[in-house]
């Protein structure tokens, strides 16, 4: 088989455009796509590079996660395309998975079945307990809220993880910040580990019927009491970096974060709308070594608000993505 890096000379030369890097078989992140075009005037090499992409993702890489606003359904702005992200991101997240549209389902299909990229969604503890708790406020004694938290959660759960056969997702991320317990009275003690049985019992009975369906965790994985075996079952447990300002936030956060047992699991997530980070500096720190291992993988959070950000699409991905997963020249 042709190495990628002589494909994309032919199709520079043939088309005048290039392809998106992933390994040290294809150039780096730094050249544009115009994968249309390739595919009119070039079928069989579009074709095997699409191959040597899905081979990519067996090989050892640092795995990208991304988190898409698909909010818009109708666009004229190829921002809110799944079929337009970097070619390099291994899963990508929907922060609305439920009332999909056909053309929404048909990009899904067409970057798993050609770019062999996973498609997920976020379950997050923390917004089911808010929801809930705003509920009960707004309670009235014409309207009472007659069902307590451990169903509520319970039936959200059921439904939330409905949809992942209804929209034949790849997996799920589940969302748990916690607490410190060790302030709580035993009173506050007792909810919150009741709490937290409830939300990884059924997350863990569903991963024990659904084996193959890819589960990563988001959080701070510290803070879970009995429930940490879920970890074992995670491929990825990102820690709450996001909000991080500099370099030296994420070392503490990861360091205040990192249990030794899960520390080969590791990743961190960044926001592309925080001012305070670029994602090239979060690069830099991701593709160091961290309590003595590499980080399995990386997070970036409102991914589309990248496209625009200058002069060609996603150029901040795409340059954290190649000083993560540098090609080989």
């Amino acid at each position: 088989m042709k190495s990628i890096s002589k494909i994309i000379i032919g199709a520079a030369i043939a088309g005048g455009t290039v392809f998106s890097a992933c390994s040290d078989w294809t150039e780096s992140e730094a050249f544009k796509v115009n994968e249309t075009n390739i595919e009119d005037q070039n079928p069989e090499l579009y074709a095997e590079y699409l191959a040597n992409l899905r081979e990519y993702r067996n090989t050892d890489h640092k795995l990208v996660y991304a988190w898409f606003d698909n909010s818009v359904k109708q666009s004229y702005s190829r921002a809110n395309h799944l079929t337009d992200i970097p070619d390099s991101i291994d899963v990508v997240s929907l922060m609305y998975p439920d009332k999909l549209v056909k053309s929404e389902a048909a990009e899904i299909e067409q970057i798993r079945g050609e770019k062999g990229m996973k498609v997920i969604f976020n379950i997050d503890f923390e917004a089911i307990k808010s929801t809930y708790d705003a509920m009960v406020e707004d309670a009235t004694e014409e309207e009472p809220v007659t069902i307590d938290f451990h169903q509520y959660l319970t039936d959200t759960l059921s439904y939330s993880l409905s949809l992942v056969k209804k929209y034949n997702y790849d997996g799920i991320c589940i969302d748990y910040q916690g607490q410190v317990s060790i302030y709580m009275t035993e009173e506050e003690k007792k909810e919150y580990k009741e709490n937290e049985n409830n939300f990884i019992n059924v997350i863990n009975d569903w991963k024990e019927r659904n084996p193959e369906k890819l589960l990563a965790f988001h959080g701070r994985p510290e803070n879970l009491v009995d429930g940490s075996f879920i970890l074992d079952k995670c491929s990825a447990i990102f820690i709450s970096s996001e909000e991080a300002v500099s370099v030296n936030e994420l070392s503490y956060i990861f360091n205040e974060s990192c249990l030794d047992s899960y520390a080969a699991k590791y990743g961190a997530l960044a926001d592309v709308e925080n001012d305070g980070l670029t994602l090239q500096s979060f690069a830099e720190w991701a593709a160091m070594q961290h309590s003595g291992n590499d980080l399995v993988a990386v997070g970036v959070y409102n991914l589309s608000t990248d496209y625009h950000a200058s002069g060609r699409n996603y150029e901040n991905v795409r340059e954290m993505i190649s000083i993560l997963n540098p090609s080989v020249k």
